[in-house]
């Protein structure tokens, strides 16, 4: 019996100290291996809905509900570069003869003035169009007309520009070429529409070349009550 109990104790004995053994004849720790390659970037996600538009500033559609000017010019610049511009000009306010109609039976007249921008001052881009319908409705309807440039830009794509400040009539010898065309009036609306065109000689505008002035008129005139007497 002691015998088997001494031969137990022995064993345990024994597998302690081989244990203790073991583990103080472990190794250091090696050195760390190389990092692995990144992984590919995940497909991009889909862009958002784009936001809805701002709202209008305040006086925008009471500067632009009477219709708009369209403007086409074309020629060639004074440092001989070809150009083509394309506007238009939807601002104007209501001060008198700036979109008007006026009835001297059987002739018509009307006047209209555009803003590029919001018209803060007299001194804005601006177009004035002058339109006179002589026998109006008559086998003898003619048209005389006038367009008055007030410092209005061309600018074109290699970051020049010129200024346009003069006026041109269809009687003047400079200007060739001209013609009213598509005009109607809706005496219910007070629409008046109309296309022009015209050519102005080198010698009478700023290019000094011949220039193309062309443009349709889709506006609301008004009717002047005039002034009430004293």
């Amino acid at each position: 019996m002691k015998k088997s109990y001494l031969k137990i104790v022995s064993k345990a004995v024994l597998i302690g100290f081989f244990g203790m053994f073991i583990v103080s004849c472990e190794g250091e720790d090696g050195v760390n291996g190389i990092d692995g390659q990144a992984g590919v970037d995940g497909v991009s996600g889909e862009n958002g809905i784009n936001g809805a538009n701002g709202a209008n500033g305040v006086g925008f559609e009471e500067l632009t509900k009477y219709g708009a000017v369209t403007l086409n010019i074309s020629g060639t610049r004074s440092d001989d570069v070809d150009f083509t511009h394309a506007g238009e000009l939807k601002f104007t306010h209501n001060e008198s003869g700036n979109n008007d109609v006026e009835f001297n039976d059987p002739n018509v007249n009307y006047s209209v003035v555009r803003f590029v921008n919001s018209p803060d001052s007299h001194d804005n881009s601006s177009v004035r169009l002058n339109l006179t319908v002589n026998d109006a409705g008559l086998s003898t309807q003619n048209f005389g007309f006038f367009v008055n440039f007030n410092g209005y830009s061309i600018i074109s794509d290699d970051l020049k520009y010129f200024e346009i400040s003069a006026g041109y009539a269809d009687s003047n010898t400079s200007v060739s070429n001209f013609s009213i065309t598509e005009y109607s009036f809706d005496e219910m609306t007070n629409n008046l529409k109309y296309t022009f065109t015209m050519t102005v000689a080198g010698a009478n505008n700023i290019t000094g070349n011949d220039m193309i002035i062309s443009g349709t008129v889709d506006v609301i005139v008004l009717e002047s009550l005039g002034r009430r007497p004293r």
